[in-house]
């Protein structure tokens, strides 16, 4: 009798798949962007952040999943000889047609390789001259500002301790780590700067600490470093640095009461910009002039509407990754009466039945495997209710089902989890969302 030999989809081909396609399916999430963002041009900076980060993290997600969906693709048959007595093994399976292993899908992945690896390696390189500065020669702030810190901590709602130090090293003031928060600021500062421009940096820096943007930076730095061939990722990451910026401003004038002072501060810090690692989060960061103008026109109007459509549309992008796996859910039902998993290698044991429906292109087909108490297997294969032989061809469809059934449940898992993760992001864009009002109204009064 002739058995199967399968070739699994290689890595590589997966992977150089996957990369591809996310050039056009990417293009489409940053269209939905651009078009969400628009609508969302009235609300908080704060909710405009949340909704483009979550955007920026489904650009991610989309061609994760569908590496893995081709990962686990079937891949080829050809021919051998069958174990007579041996259950059928629904693992790993290759499927519809042999895939060799192309030169092209390992270019492709080389230089994604390289490039991502460049790119992380750069914010590696940023943390390590972190470590480098706080080994180095800093003072303390003097107590009576380390007072005033404390006040705008308490002004801002930041309950934990963060420290505040000068250097000769720093050009800007930035933020830096997330469970031990430090800020750093120029040696010159509080000599050169008039006090409500300093109280108004401190207030900023404060800001992304208290927004935790130290971690979503992270994410974002990580996500940049692995989309980089994609400018979609890089457009959409501006645009989320830009309103993280707005945001931690918008709670820097709250804090400290004065735009004024903090446009005239970045205005300054503009007269002596200078390139700081990623990693960091600098004042003068996020197309600083436009953030000067925003600060001296007032605080944007609200719109609730927009807000509510932008919510929508995030939702529908969300709900459109995971259709993309529940497509591909083949019209199979498998039962098994032995121990394990209904795809797994379990082996059936006397008295165990394992059965297989499917509607294959309007055949209904059907397969049976028993033990008797012999321990001999007992098969049973119909093609629309009539006995069929069981010949390679038939093989190759049972062996064919169980991996698609397989590669369908993981799928599936993978699946779940990102409508979960969604639904948790639309969640937290709504209480940004409910805030913003709040804010909104208690600026009216």
């Amino acid at each position: 009798m002739d058995t199967l030999v399968f070739n699994e989809y290689g890595v590589a081909s997966a992977l150089a798949s996957a990369l591809v396609h996310s050039l056009w399916q990417d293009t489409l999430l940053a269209i939905a962007a651009a078009f969400t963002l628009a609508l969302l041009k009235h609300s908080s900076a704060a909710w405009r952040h949340t909704v483009a980060m979550a955007f920026l993290v489904m650009m991610l997600l989309v061609p994760t999943t569908q590496f893995l969906q081709l990962w686990q693709q079937p891949v080829a048959s050809v021919s051998a000889k069958l174990p007579a007595v041996t259950l059928l093994d629904f693992g790993p399976f290759p499927g519809a047609f042999v895939q060799e292993s192309e030169p092209v899908a390992g270019i492709v992945v080389l230089l994604w390789l390289l490039g991502a690896g460049w790119m992380l390696a750069r914010h590696v390189v940023g943390l390590r001259m972190l470590d480098v500065m706080e080994r180095g020669t800093w003072r303390a702030l003097p107590p009576h500002w380390q007072q005033r810190v404390r006040e705008l901590q308490g002004a801002i709602g930041i309950a934990r301790e963060v420290v505040v130090r000068l250097s000769h090293d720093v050009v800007t003031p930035f933020a830096a780590r997330l469970l031990r928060p430090v800020i750093w600021l120029p040696m010159s500062l509080l000599s050169q700067t008039p006090v409500a421009q300093i109280e108004a940096l401190l207030a900023h820096e404060l800001a992304h600490i208290a927004r935790k943007d130290w971690l979503w930076n992270g994410l974002q730095c990580v996500i940049e470093s692995l989309l980089f061939f994609h400018p979609a990722a890089w457009w959409l990451g501006r645009r989320v640095r830009q309103e993280r910026e707005h945001a931690c401003d918008d709670l820097a004038v709250a804090a400290c009461g004065d735009a004024i002072a903090l446009a005239e501060a970045l205005m300054a810090l503009e007269c002596q910009r200078h390139p700081s690692p990623h990693l960091v989060l600098a004042a003068q960061g996020g197309l600083l002039m436009q953030r000067i103008t925003r600060l001296l026109s007032g605080p944007p109007s609200r719109g609730r509407l927009g807000a509510r459509v932008a919510l929508g549309i995030l939702l529908a992008s969300a709900a459109l990754i995971a259709t993309q796996v529940w497509a591909n859910k083949p019209n199979v039902h498998i039962t098994s009466t032995a121990k394990g998993a209904t795809t797994s290698n379990a082996t059936l044991g006397p008295g165990d039945v394992r059965e297989i429906t499917a509607d294959d292109d309007g055949m209904q087909r059907s397969y049976r495997a028993s033990v008797d108490a012999q321990g001999r297997l007992v098969e049973v294969y119909k093609e629309n209710g009539q006995p069929h032989p069981i010949d390679s061809n038939v093989r190759a469809w049972i062996a064919k089902v169980g991996a698609e059934t397989k590669s369908a449940e993981k799928a599936t898992r993978a699946a779940e989890a990102e409508a979960k993760e969604a639904e948790q992001e639309a969640q937290k864009a709504e209480q940004e969302a409910k805030k913003a009002e709040q804010e909104a109204k208690e600026v009216e009064q």
